[in-house]
């Protein structure tokens, strides 16, 4: 074992490596002793430190010398330091040099959470202690101790020991804080929240090490029994307990499992150990009892036996019982009477049972506390627990709180101290309860009933004496004949009688009649046994099992039921025996079964009317209505004594003494009418009985609903007969009575009189009701009795069930004959007025907290979801009834509305101010619960958006929908505005509701992460936030029109008979709807917002908590705050700028940005983001969405302003700038991300050596690595950010080398996510590739991945500037040596595109079109972001069409049914196929173009050796064009252009070169190149744009090698080998095309013509001639002349690029012309084509030189009408008359670029067919005549300027303009000289 004073580890970072490596299970037996063996020391110290030493203090103070740390290094600190380590050694009780070793390792944690030294320390201290604790007990619980604990006796001692100690530091810790709470009072501000936060960190994290720390000894105890269980170590464990902790102190629950195990082991041990442990624990008895008792009396302040010793030797001694009766030597030895049984019973007079009640209780389920006690359905617990205190957090009770609660009272600068001194977080864990504590009590019971029932049977025995000689002492004193059993009279129930037992009417001194519980309860141990048997059982389901299922002791547990249900002596017996019996049936639906049938068959006939003391249904029933027909009678008697006064009083008034009445109605004897304690006892336990039996019963169980049932039919009259009496009782004002006597035909109708009934009863009456209520419609899918619960809640809220029909709440024979006597009147005596407000009903019937709180229980039950997604059948209903509320509210209005008003409005607007935070936290949870479920209930954007269009053949969405009332039909609009969700939406836009949600949300993290109930109440409040900003859009603009559309009557057909029989039989008379009396508030919609991101606007504080919740520790809330600031971001209310200065950088920043750089805790959300991060968190859903919600920022900016994204990357923002820290001390989310992604390369390049040598690609590297460069590569692109993001990515740690070498090799054989590449996409093939969606993911994301590394390599090599970089650079992408093959690295990464998909039947979309909106579909399934494909939208649909189809039959449900699944799952699977073979396409098109990019900058770079790189490059190209063309036309398109590029380069390179040889060669090897060409100008999939590159590039080409007399007759045998239609295609885009094809075509073919022209016969000009090709070509001339005409026009509609585009078409035809004219076939053809001809018509050769052509053109992006004027002296230019000035030389196109060529097409053709051809000679002589005015112009401006007289400087920037006039004047010449030749002559 490591000896004490060896040194212990004060960094985390080992002790963490530990600790993950076990947590995620990456770690082997030999590494795991390893990594135990370096922290051995800190293990075997557990929490023990050495403590304050004044010699280290010395040290460390002396800033002289250096400081010696335990690694052996010495450092100088500094005075800051120095104080820092001497303050937090006096918090932490450390030594000062390990203090100050501790803040010197914790300076990482400051650069990673951002935070100050002294808070860095504590949180390493802290976290140190967890990382010791969580290591301890693994090696516990795995019996692993051996590797830090030797195995002799002294290590485990003092191991054990240790633990002692741990405790005791935990303690004395404690003790420091209130001592630095002490302080911070006298010396400075208790009010500062970061003292605050420190304080309340170290006490959630000390109450977290202490129950970790107790669950290490339980382990301890559990997996060492033989070395620490023994009387020994279970002395030092009391002994520990009894000196630290007091008995009201709640860490006794963590020491209860560890103690309880230790005697439960114990007794499995050796008979010695049993033997000691019993003799100690009976003397330790023997001795204090001695002390306490005085013959019969029991003085218990002079005990020094503590609660919890009590606790656990009557554990022992239970449990001892059938430890004795296994053997019978130990049966001999010990006698069962003085050995056992008297220290049970002296146990038991110590308050042991009580004792037991508050463990159990505190230990209890959350739910069952709640029931119990919360719910105020009787407090039993109040009853019964009065002299042992509730336990409490008291080692975290701050002494003198109350003294500053006082002062914050009293002045303001305590606002903060609540938040001190609240102990609601410290409580023991639900999972320490259910897991250690529950076990055992469940053990001890079980024990207990099978051993010592014994004991019960003694306890009630003597309870019952106690209750006879209390019930002969009052009838002495009252002389009343009082009934044990309930306190009735023993009338038998007769209603003559005055007293009713039960109840009594009191004055103001309220001395009741019954039986005296408090003195009962001062005797009730066998009541407080039940009651703690309880509290264990209820809500624990296992247990309940167990304690069933149990073989051994099932025949006991029954005879202890049957012995429960029986011979009960007092209702506080019944009742707690009740609670238990219900508890038991939490198991679910057998043990509420069975508990049912056991109730039924304890029925027995013979039963005196007025014995109660058996539990049966029958008692029960009979007993509920006696309470219900007592109430009754009572009250009827106070009304007519009421009435009798009012009567008296008409008498007074006219009397000579009026006064009198005065001092009567002033009087203090009003009557109260109150049942007796022991009658509300009663009630409460019977009714919560029956309540936890249908509690627990399923709806999918046949008997388990058939029991429902039953009891809902016998009972739910004995809840309506309590309401109907509560609606009497708080009528008042609002009901009226029917005074006329019966038989009377003329009514006399009165006010009810005011009744006084006791208030603490009434609340407990109604709270058991609702609470029944609610357990009945408790997981219940049947709306048929929910629409019961519904109208019986509704009537009771509304005072409505006076006027049901009477008789349906009782049973009795003597009501069924007054029902006859009722019925033979006409009128109910009872009615409401009808004039309750709709808000004034409510507060009138929930007067109480406990009310309400039960009332939003029983809501938030009756408003869940009905679980039927599966029910294809199920049509959309409401959860209520449609016309609830008709026939008896005011107005008749119906609706649900009236009830979320009220809870939105009244209830949760006003949660925030309760004071107890249990109340505040429970009704919060309830309401933010329905309203979130509500939110989900229905997909409004489904039903409005989707279901409407999705199914072709579907008329109407109406049918889908059903009221479940005869009647009432039910439609869209009816349904919309019935729906208690649009109400919601509609409340939450009020301020009340969202001012009370913000509240929860501004909880804060901190608050959050101490408290997992927090937590999940912020969790549910993002949630339903994100639901509200989810749907508002359809809300505003769809659903509320429907609300305000006040026709309904149209949609529902209701205006005649709506049913017989029926509370709406009155619309009978009526020709209105009752639908148009829905009640709404006057205010319906967003109450003045616009949405609800303007609701933000005015709650900023709350968007930053967004922010900071981003960093908690519970995924599921901060990936809710990270959805709704991914939506507020792109609220135009937070990206708005400002419009009048946008100059200034700070307005016009977007106001996200701007609110989280404002706030004091902008530095916390930064590192909130950096914290969720870089957590340890498997589930990395929630980083895709951070990078996500970071890339959408950038994404949303223009790249020129700084964005939240930068603000949280680590950019400092100022001035609009950008500025980055680079100081390695400061953590970034950016570095974070740069490691991250670092991480992720490694792990995908790694090899799976055991599986064939290959990669595996899992989606979590892939998608991380995917988002990050993602990200990098938009700020590597921003204006805003590039420079200094590259120079950042250049130095971080070879980026660029790694993103290359780390680039895995790609082949079949990759396995990605567990699954191959599979690209089989036949139908009905079973592809899991495609099935799993992760493999798809990891598949597109290792892709994208690879465009973005491609992109970044492309960026950084053109932005360095360093030439020794870019060679480093140009190294690693074109190294070969690498490589077996030669291959540059670069040409590798095309890898990807050997991943292709065959076999889909794409046909198969016209099919499923035709039934289905299958684009609709398509769009709503796939992401094309994250590629992720989501069905589910499919299932709706499938349910959209059987909802819509009409089957009688269900047989014929099933086959629709099947038909549909059997076309879904089609459907399915071809969309699934559809969209991954789609978004492979377009991944790979896009990596495809990156590549080009980076191989484009690679060749045009100075410092790379271009030209074996080009034809490396266009040896792996050109296959893969050939292979495109056939398949995909756009990646041809893509490498055609790169060749393109290639050429020329390799042009410049290579086939410069005046070598011929060389040059001969170089053209050679680029044959390949021009035969690509050909194949795919011959391809059938080629397109304008990929023929227009292969034409460019086929004409590059032929104009190289057409010098090359033997090239050209090698290329002239590739070309006549080929098929005739390729110079079919090439004419027929010369003349037909548009766009750059025509052009490039129309060069081709004059270089084919050229090349053709020098082999024996010009093949290619027959072949024209052949296809008349060519006389087309000569035809299209005229479309220039065309066009111009109409420009000349003023409305022309042709833009300036049209006709430049046609100009230069122009001109390539005419050239391509003079080319064919050359030859003298060819310029006959043209001849007989009539070229003369068109050319003489031209219109643009008749322009006058000195006028010009006016040319007018319609700019339609700038909106602006553009005029052109066309003349000789300036070229064609783009004369904007609005803005001359901006004309710029690019913009001009000079007259003489056309005209020049006409003319030497001409020429050519004189010249080509020679003198003796006449008619060439006579055509053109009359061409020339025809424009002789041009000729004039010409030959003018010529003359002119050899004379001078035109100054040259007009000419000057147009020197183009004199060349071309000089080239005319020479052409005119030319023609001038051939035309008159034969005169001449």
């Amino acid at each position: 074992m490591a000896s004490q004073d060896a040194a212990l580890n004060w960094s985390t970072l080992v002790l963490a490596n530990c600790y993950n490596a076990i947590k995620f299970e990456d770690i082997n037996a030999s590494q795991l002793e390893e990594l135990i063996g370096s922290i051995k020391n800190d293990l075997v110290q557990i929490l023990v430190t050495p403590v304050k030493n004044e010699a280290s203090r010395n040290k460390l103070v002396d800033e002289s010398k250096p400081v010696k740390f335990s690694d052996g290094n010495e450092y100088r600190l500094n005075k800051p330091f120095i104080e820092i380590a001497v303050l937090l050694s006096t918090e932490l009780d450390l030594d000062e040099i390990a203090a100050a070793e501790l803040i010197f390792n914790a300076n990482n944690l400051s650069f990673q959470k951002g935070t100050n030294l002294s808070d860095s320390a504590r949180l390493a201290y802290y976290s140190r202690f967890s990382y010791i604790l969580n290591i301890l007990g693994y090696l516990v619980s795995n019996k692993k101790l051996h590797l830090i604990v030797a195995t002799n006796n002294n290590d485990h001692s003092t191991f054990y020991s240790n633990i002692i100690k741990s405790f005791e530091k935990i303690y004395k810790l404690l003790d420091n804080l209130n001592d630095f709470i002490d302080k911070q009072r006298v010396t400075s501000d208790i009010n500062n929240l970061e003292f605050i936060s420190s304080i309340n960190y170290a006490k959630s994290q000390l109450f977290g090490d202490h129950e970790l720390l107790a669950q290490v000894y339980f382990g301890l105890i559990d997996n060492y029994a033989d070395i620490f269980s023994n009387s020994k170590h279970f002395i030092q464990i009391v002994d520990l307990i009894k000196n630290n902790i007091s008995d009201e102190d709640s860490f006794i629950l963590h020491f209860l499992p560890g103690l309880l195990n230790l005697v439960t082991k114990t007794l499995n041990g050796p008979d010695d150990a049993v033997d000691a442990l019993h003799k100690h624990i009976t003397t330790t008895i023997t001795n204090d009892y001695k002390n306490v008792s005085n013959g019969d009396m029991i003085d218990l302040a002079k005990a020094k036996i503590k609660g919890f010793e009590t606790i656990v030797y009557f554990v022992f001694l239970t449990q001892f019982i059938p430890w004795c009766k296994t053997v019978e030597q130990r049966t001999n030895k010990y006698d069962f009477k003085d050995d056992i049984l008297k220290y049970l019973e002296w146990l038991i007079n110590y308050g042991v049972m009580e004792i037991l009640l508050s463990y159990s209780a505190d230990a209890a389920n959350p739910r069952t506390q709640e029931l119990f006690e919360w719910s105020n359905l009787y407090d039993f617990r109040a009853l019964l627990q009065k002299n042992f205190p509730r336990l409490s957090p008291v080692k975290f009770t701050y002494p003198s709180a109350q003294e500053v609660v006082y002062a914050s009272n009293m002045k303001s600068g305590f606002e903060n101290t609540g938040i001190l001194f609240d102990l609601a977080p410290y409580k023991v864990s639900s999972t320490f309860s259910e897991s250690l504590l529950a076990p055992f009590f469940h053990s001890f019971f079980v024990t207990f009933v099978n051993n010592a029932a014994l004991v019960l049977t003694s306890l009630r025995d003597t309870e019952e004496d106690f209750v006879l000689s209390s019930i002969n002492k009052k009838q002495i004193e009252n002389g009343n004949d009082i009934d044990i059993l309930d306190g009735r009279s023993k009338s038998g129930g007769n209603e003559d009688n005055d007293n009713n037992g039960s109840l009594s009417k009191t004055g103001k001194d309220k001395s009741g009649e019954g039986l005296d519980l408090d003195e009962i309860a001062s005797r009730s141990d066998l009541e407080r046994f039940y009651l703690a048997f309880a509290y264990t059982y209820n809500s624990r389901p296992e247990l309940c099992t167990d304690f069933w299922s149990n073989d051994e002791v099932t025949s006991d547990i029954v005879g202890f039921i049957s012995w429960g249900l029986n011979n009960n002596t007092s209702p506080l017996i019944a009742a707690t025996f009740c609670l238990l019996l219900g508890s038991l049936a939490s198991s679910g639906d057998d043990s509420s079964a069975k508990i049912w049938e056991i109730l039924v068959k304890s029925n027995n006939s013979s039963l005196k009317k007025n014995d109660y003391s058996k539990i049966s249904i029958d008692s029960i029933v009979d007993s509920l209505n006696y309470y219900i027909d007592a109430l009754n009678e009572n009250f009827e008697q106070d009304l007519n004594d009421q009435l009798k006064q009012q009567q008296k009083k008409q008498e007074f008034l006219f009397s000579s003494n009026p006064n009198k009445v005065d001092s009567d109605e002033q009087g203090n004897n009003k009557i109260i009418i109150e049942l007796a304690e022991d009658a509300v006892v009663f009630i409460s336990g019977f009714v919560q009985l029956i309540s936890s039996i249908v509690r627990n019963l399923s709806s999918t169980n046949d008997r388990s609903r058939e029991i429902k049932n039953i009891a809902f039919a016998r009972f739910s009259p004995i809840i309506t007969g309590f309401l109907k009496f509560d609606n009497l009782i708080t009528g008042g004002k609002l009901v009226t009575v029917d005074i006329q006597q019966v038989g009377s035909n003329a009514p006399k109708i009165i006010d009810l009189p005011h009744v006084f009934v006791n208030d603490e009863n009434r609340v407990v009456l109604t709270n058991l009701m609702l609470n029944f209520l609610s357990d009945f419609v408790h997981n219940e899918e049947n709306l048929t009795t929910s629409y019961k619960v519904w109208r019986i809640l509704d009537r009771w809220i509304f005072q409505g069930l006076l006027e049901e029909q009477e008789g349906a709440s009782s049973t009795s024979s003597q009501q069924e004959v007054s029902l006859l006597l009722r019925q033979q009147q006409s009128r109910p005596k009872y009615a409401s007025k009808r004039n309750v407000r709709i808000s004034q009903a409510f507060q009138i019937t929930l007067s109480h907290l406990s009310q309400v709180s039960n009332f939003v229980r029983l809501l938030a039950r009756l408003l869940r979801p009905l679980n039927n997604e599966k029910q294809a059948f199920t049509s959309y209903s409401l959860l209520y009834p449609v016309d609830l509320g008709y026939g008896y509210r005011s107005s008749n209005s119906v609706g649900i509305w009236p009830y979320i008003e009220y809870l939105l409005l009244e209830i949760f607007s006003k949660t925030n101010n309760l004071d107890r935070f249990d109340d505040r936290r429970s009704l919060q949870s309830s309401i933010v619960n329905i309203v979130r479920s509500s939110l989900e209930e229905i997909d409004w954007n489904f039903l409005n958006d989707v279901a409407p269009q999705v199914i072709t053949n579907l008329t109407s969405v109406d049918d889908i929908f059903d009221s479940l009332i005869p009647g009432i039909k039910l439609d869209y609009q009816l349904f919309v505005k019935s729906h208690h969700s649009i109400a919601i939406l509609n409340y939450l836009f009020d301020e009340k509701a969202w001012k009370a949600l913000f509240g929860i949300i501004n909880i804060g993290v901190d608050a959050t992460n101490a408290n997992p109930e927090l937590s999940y109440l912020v969790e549910t409040a993002l949630g339903t936030v994100d639901k509200v900003l989810d749907l508002q859009d359809v809300f505003i603009n769809r659903l509320l029109p429907l609300l305000k559309n006040k026709d309904t009557a149209s949609n529902t057909g209701n205006t005649g008979h709506i049913g017989y029989g029926t509370s709406m039989s009155i619309a009978l008379s009526t020709p209105r709807t009752i639908f148009d009396n829905i009640y709404y508030p006057k205010s319906i919609g967003t109450h003045g917002t616009s949405d609800f991101y303007e609701v933000f606007l005015f709650n900023l504080t709350t968007v930053a908590h967004f922010g900071l919740y981003v960093g908690s520790s519970n995924t599921a809330l901060a990936a809710s705050a990270l959805s709704i600031l991914d939506q507020i971001r792109s609220s135009s209310h937070f990206v708005a700028k400002n419009k009048f200065n946008t100059n200034d950088p700070i307005l016009s920043k977007n106001r996200l940005l701007t609110t989280f750089e404002s706030i004091d805790e902008s530095l916390k959300i930064i590192f909130a983001f950096i914290d969720r991060f870089e957590s340890y968190d498997q589930e990395l859903e929630i980083k895709y969405k951070i990078l996500e919600f970071l890339l959408a920022n950038l994404n949303q900016s223009n790249g020129r302003e700084p964005t939240v994204a930068h603000f949280l990357l680590g950019y400092e923002i100022r001035g609009g700038h950008l500025h980055f820290n680079e100081s390695i001390e400061s953590n970034t989310l950016l570095k974070t991300l740069l490691r991250s992604l670092s991480l992720s390369l490694d792990l995908i390049s790694e090899i799976d050596y055991n599986n064939g040598n290959s990669h595996i690609i899992d989606i979590g590297p892939a998608k991380l690595s995917s988002l990050i460069l993602e990200i990098l590569i938009k700020l590597s692109h921003d204006s805003i950010s590039s420079i200094i993001t590259l120079n950042h990515l250049r130095e971080y740690d070879n980026l660029f080398e790694k993103l290359i070498n780390y680039q895995p090799k790609l082949d079949l054989n990759t396995i990605w996510c567990g699954h191959t590449f599979d690209g089989n996409l036949q139908d009905g093939f079973s592809n899991e590739f495609i099935d799993s969606q992760l493999s798809t993911q990891a598949f597109f994301s290792f892709i994208n991945q690879r465009n973005l590394i491609l992109q970044y390599l492309s960026l950084e090599f053109h932005n360095i500037h360093s030439i020794t970089k870019k060679e480093y650079y140009t190294k690693l992408l074109l190294n070969n040596k690498e490589f077996l093959n030669g291959t540059p690295k670069v040409l590798t990464f095309l890898d990807i595109l050997n991943y292709n998909f065959k076999n889909f039947e794409l046909h198969k979309y016209d099919n499923f079109s035709k039934k289905y909106n299958l684009p609709l579909i398509l769009e709503k399934v796939h992401d094309s972001k994250t590629h992720n494909v989501d069905l589910s939208i499919l299932s709706k649909v499938y349910k959209l069409v059987c909802q819509s189809s009409n089957f009688p039959t269900k047989e014929s449900k099933m086959l629709f049914a099947n038909e549909i699944m059997i076309e879904g799952n089609k459907i399915s699977e071809f969309v699934t196929k559809y969209l991954v073979s789609n978004d492979l396409r377009v991944v790979q098109l896009k990596c495809l173009h990156s590549w080009c990019q980076l191989v484009e900058i690679l060749i045009t770079d100075d410092t790379v050796n271009s030209k074996n790189f080009i034809l490396d490059v266009l040896q792996v190209i050109l296959p893969k064009i050939n292979d495109y063309l056939e398949s995909d036309i756009l990646f041809s398109e893509e490498l055609i252009s790169l060749s393109v590029l290639l050429f020329d380069l390799y042009d410049q390179e290579v086939l410069i070169a005046t070598n011929k040889e060389d040059f001969t060669l170089g053209i050679q090897r680029l044959i390949p190149l021009f035969k690509t060409c050909i194949a795919g100008i011959l391809n059938s999939n080629s397109t304008p744009n990929l023929r227009s590159d292969l034409y460019v590039l086929a004409n590059k080409f032929l104009i190289k090698v057409i010098n090359n007399e033997e090239l050209v007759r090698e290329l002239s045998v590739i070309i006549k080998s080929v098929d005739k239609k390729f110079i079919d295609l090439i004419s027929n885009d010369a003349i037909y095309s548009e766009g750059s094809s025509r052009i490039t075509s129309i060069l081709l073919l004059e270089s084919l013509i050229h090349l053709a022209s020098l082999t024996k016969a010009n093949f290619i000009l027959e072949l024209l001639v052949k296809n008349n090709s060519l006389l087309l070509l000569i035809r299209s001339v005229t479309r220039t002349d065309e066009m111009l005409q109409i420009c000349s026009k003023s409305t022309s509609g042709i833009g300036l690029d049209s006709l430049l585009y046609e100009l230069t078409a122009f001109r390539s035809t005419l050239y391509l012309l003079v080319r064919v004219a050359q030859s003298k076939a060819g310029a006959l053809q043209l001849i007989q084509g009539e070229i003369f001809s068109i050319l003489k018509q031209s219109n643009f050769l008749k322009i006058d030189p000195d006028l010009g052509l006016d040319l007018q053109f319609d700019e339609f992006q700038d909106l602006k009408n553009v005029k052109v004027n066309l003349l000789l002296d300036t070229p064609l230019s783009l004369n904007d008359l609005v803005e001359v000035k901006n004309i710029t030389n690019e913009n001009k196109i000079s007259y003489f670029e056309f005209l020049i060529p006409i003319f030497q097409l001409v020429a050519t053709l004189l010249l080509s067919m020679g003198p003796s051809y006449k008619p060439s000679i006579i055509q053109s002589k009359d061409l020339m005549t025809a424009v002789n005015r041009l000729v004039v112009g010409i030959m003018k401006r010529d003359m002119l300027l050899e004379n001078k007289k035109i100054d040259t400087a007009q000419y000057k920037e147009e020197q183009f303009a004199i060349q071309g006039l000089k080239e005319m004047v020479k052409l005119f010449t030319l023609l001038d000289s051939l035309v008159s030749y034969e005169e001449k002559e």
